[in-house]
């Protein structure tokens, strides 16, 4: 009789000692004193969370496709509306060939803030608004369509281009109209005014602006002047030198609004990235023994492009310092090879082993090619926190590996690295082809 070869002794034991190989964990102390003895093989494997397969096992999911940041075209857009905003309070005019003036522009073609002018410009002309400026940005801010209303903000840059104190008049009134559309193309169109007139010229006349009692008031000024800013041409004046920024960033540290406090810290972050010493010069001047809470987390989100980069004294100024007595075990299920839209687990266990409670900042970071040789570094925060003396902390985590809509993924060897209050405690190779 012929023994099936999966039933003998040998392929039974060899099948045990690989399931202790997947299930292998890697212990690591974080301290920086001692690179050598950082890591050390453990045989106790760590259990992994009900939701998060074992080594081996595969966990694949198609991403969620949004819409993104909608731009206008030929079968979705906003023409209509604005048309209709406007035949209400300029009757005279041909809105009828409102599209035909947008399309000589070459407007579906156009870049979503360009889309925004032309529509702008295109109300401008076909109303006669130069004569009757305020009645044109009335009635954009008046649509019941959010874009639309935020194309108001693009006006006064049209109808006041040399002058300053006008255009901020207006400005000062879009930018608290409801909705994110006329928030942010006011903060777009202040942002655009300091560059173009210089922030000696601009700051002085929206400083008031950081006491108003509307919170969208308050962070159009934090927002408009940061150095960096989202999709916006730099602010290079401050990047070389923000010192200007500190007089309308300190008073809001201790802002009620949280909209307001994510703005502030937003700007410090910008700051953080070209001026690292004067971000953390101005955190420690600022966190006080008797700083509120709201202080305490707008310190803590200025300085998570210094924390994810692993800077010392980010991380010891935030209590995150090396700490020998935190061991660390990483569950060695990390796929050799990985496919599109699959999920990377994470799987951690934090022991404090000392008596005093300690800070701890868990990053995962993956380094993968990207265009020609350069290569693309994207960080994940898996966990911050505090643990208490002789606390156990377990972690369950996993990355979703897709294309993103700009920067498909591209193929060859990928690093995931596993970073612990700074300190890089190991690295795993993964290989990606299509």
């Amino acid at each position: 009789m012929r023994m099936d070869a999966r039933h003998t002794p040998v392929w039974r034991c060899c099948k045990r000692r690989l399931a202790r190989l997947n299930m292998t964990t890697i212990s690591a102390t974080v301290n920086q004193d001692n690179p050598s003895r950082l890591f050390s093989k453990s045989s106790k494997a760590i259990s992994p969370g009900r939701s998060v397969r074992t080594a081996g096992s595969m966990e694949i999911k198609a991403p969620k496709k949004g819409e993104g940041v909608p731009k206008e075209t030929p079968a979705r857009n906003n023409i209509v509306a604005l048309a209709s905003a406007l035949s209400q309070h300029f009757p005279g005019a041909s809105w009828q060939c409102l599209q035909a003036e947008l399309e000589k522009n070459n407007f579906f073609a156009a870049g979503m803030l360009e889309q925004v002018r032309l529509m702008a410009q295109a109300a401008v002309e076909l109303s006669g608004a130069s004569r009757n400026g305020a009645a044109l940005i009335t009635a954009l801010s008046q649509s019941a369509v959010e874009k639309i209303r935020g194309v108001a903000a693009f006006v006064p840059a049209l109808l006041y281009p040399d002058d300053v104190p006008r255009q901020l008049e207006w400005l000062a009134y879009t930018g608290v109209l409801e909705g994110t559309w006329p928030r942010e193309l006011s903060a777009t169109a202040l942002h655009n005014l300091i560059i173009r007139h210089g922030v000696a010229a601009v700051l002085p006349l929206v400083q008031s602006w950081i006491e108003h009692e509307n919170p969208a008031r308050r962070r159009l000024v934090t927002e408009a002047f940061r150095p960096r800013g989202v999709m916006l041409a730099h602010l290079n004046e401050l990047k070389e030198d923000p010192l200007p920024l500190k007089k309308i960033l300190e008073p809001l540290l201790d802002d009620v609004s949280e909209y307001v406090q994510k703005s502030v810290a937003n700007n410090l972050n910008d700051i953080s990235k070209d001026n690292p010493d004067i971000a953390l010069a101005w955190t420690r001047e600022w966190n006080t023994p008797h700083a509120t809470k709201q202080r305490h987390g707008i310190l803590a989100r200025a300085l998570r492009t210094l924390i994810d980069d692993g800077h010392p004294a980010a991380l010891k100024l935030l209590g995150y310092g090396a700490n020998p007595a935190l061991n660390v075990a990483w569950q060695n299920n990390t796929p050799r090879r990985i496919k599109l839209n699959q999920f990377l687990p994470c799987n951690l266990e934090i022991h404090n082993a000392a008596r005093a409670e300690a800070g701890v900042v868990v990053l995962l970071l993956l380094d993968e090619p990207g265009k020609g040789k350069a290569r693309r570094r994207s960080t994940y925060q898996i966990w911050r926190g505090k643990l208490k003396a002789g606390e156990l902390k377990k972690i369950s985590k996993k990355i979703h590996f897709v294309d993103k809509n700009s920067l498909p993924r591209v193929e060859g060897r990928r690093y995931l690295k596993l970073i612990v209050n700074g300190k890089t405690l190991e690295t795993r190779e993964m290989r990606f082809k299509r």
